[in-house]
């Protein structure tokens, strides 16, 4: 069964995220990297606006509450995973996806089941003891709520209200949080938060939840409606999968100082930025041509995206950009270009470069370096 669409973005909305490292990696393989983990998470959080409310982080895995302000879920999740797989490859000296292409997202009716989920979220570690993480690399909120640490990495008020009916002692929130979290979580909460509901596993909450969100975000929409959203919905985690293969071509390629200060500029941020510094306008040219000749954007949609003339991404330029990046590396990634482009053969570099722009001082057009 194909994978359902994900939901249009819902500022302020709840939602739980699960996190999974790919197959052969562990997101996390000493107490040094957990801190890191943690430390990246606190400082997305508070620059996006969003509230983290549980969490659960241990080798493999990451389980989130959180309620997002108005930036896009997936600008949050997708900045933290491209930054923490960045210095994970650099200590190790990998390269290549750290977390899995398709996270877990659901978005939930925290009235209802804010509580239910952060029990859930808990309790993970004793429910499936089989994927524990045997040295004890691993965090959870729950020492928070239990007043056993106090490093305020978690909002803790909702819940304690919540399960005190408004008292604000926190003795009395403490006493009524083990007087629940203590107990085994009830019998399908675990799967109903794995699997979301019925009518739309997408989503946890009443039949009038569900149906206020079906309304709010639209069911059913025409093919120019879903064109349009898609530079919401799926142009930043293509975005992020080409700066990943552009990363990983230049530890291939380059020296070794010259890898480092490009994957170090290359980020979500500085590609959507008016940033002109080399290598940032061949990757955003790169990206367009990727988004564009695989009708996952227009030409118009991908200028706005970056916020340049939609000009600046006419067939010639993103060519010239195309030339500029196979001078560099004598090749193209395969992920960003259709197939069987990548198996052309190669001109000299020296012809290349006879073709190209300088790249000295930024001389490639305004448009594609940021400018409009």
């Amino acid at each position: 069964m194909p994978r359902l669409a994900r939901l249009q973005f819902i500022p302020f909305g709840w939602y739980y995220v699960a996190l999974h490292s790919v197959a052969g990696r562990q997101l996390v393989t000493s107490h040094a990297e957990l801190m890191t983990v943690l430390k990246l998470l606190r400082k997305r959080f508070r620059d996006t606006g969003a509230k983290l409310h549980a969490g659960y982080v241990a080798e493999r895995e990451m389980h989130l509450a959180l309620q997002v302000g108005e930036v896009p879920l997936r600008m949050i999740t997708g900045g933290f995973q491209h930054e923490y797989a960045r210095i994970v490859n650099r200590t190790h000296h990998e390269h290549g996806s750290l977390f899995r292409s398709h996270y877990h997202e659901l978005l939930i009716q925290h009235q209802h089941r804010l509580v239910p989920l952060v029990h859930y979220i808990h309790w993970i570690r004793r429910l499936e003891a089989a994927d524990a993480s045997p040295n004890g690399l691993w965090w959870s909120s729950d020492a928070e709520y239990r007043g056993t640490t106090k490093q305020h990495r978690v909002t803790t008020n909702v819940v304690f209200r919540m399960l005190t009916r408004g008292a604000y002692n926190r003795l009395a929130q403490e006493e009524a949080y083990r007087g629940v979290f203590d107990k085994v979580p009830k019998p399908g909460d675990a799967d109903l938060f794995k699997r979301g509901s019925k009518e739309d596993p997408r989503i946890v909450g009443d039949s009038q939840f569900i149906t206020d969100v079906s309304r709010r975000t639209g069911r059913r929409h025409s093919s120019r409606n879903r064109r349009a959203r898609a530079l919401e919905e799926d142009v930043p985690g293509m975005v992020m999968r080409v700066i990943e293969q552009f990363n990983a071509l230049c530890d291939a390629k380059l020296p070794r100082y010259q890898a480092g200060a490009w994957r170090r500029l290359v980020t979500f941020e500085n590609v959507r930025s008016n940033l002109r510094k080399r290598p940032l306008p061949v990757v955003r040219a790169l990206i367009a041509s990727y988004l564009i000749e695989h009708g996952i954007t227009t030409a118009t949609q991908a200028a706005r995206f970056f916020g340049f003339n939609p000009r600046s991404v006419s067939v010639g330029r993103r060519r010239s950009y195309e030339r500029v990046c196979r001078g560099w590396f004598g090749t193209l990634p395969d992920i960003l270009f259709s197939p069987g482009r990548g198996e052309r053969s190669v001109e000299s570099r020296d012809e290349l470069r006879e073709q190209e722009p300088e790249l000295n001082g930024c001389s490639e057009p305004a448009d594609l370096c940021g400018g409009s």
